[in-house]
């Protein structure tokens, strides 16, 4: 009995958690995700300058700034399995 009240519990706490949620919305879903996708990208090209130097020893440490393949694999694949 215990676990149908908390389950009846469960679902009208997320019900009224997604009505708060719509109530109080302050910008539709488009204007959020196109925030988001701008924040994003900001944050990322701030971080691009932030270890620009870091980044270009680690691809010449790894072989990644002249073109050619690494001389043996960074991850070996294991073999599928048969069963």
């Amino acid at each position: 009995m215990a676990k149908t009240s908390s389950t009846k519990f469960l679902f009208i706490g997320m019900a009224v958690g997604v009505a708060i949620g719509l109530l109080l919305a302050p910008e539709s879903g488009s204007k959020t995700r196109k925030k988001l996708k701008k924040r994003f990208k900001e944050a990322s090209d701030e971080f691009q300058e932030e270890y620009s130097e870091e980044i270009e020893k680690l691809k010449t440490a790894l072989h990644l700034d002249t073109g050619e393949e690494p001389k043996r694999p960074v991850r070996k694949k294991r073999p599928k399995s048969k069963t």
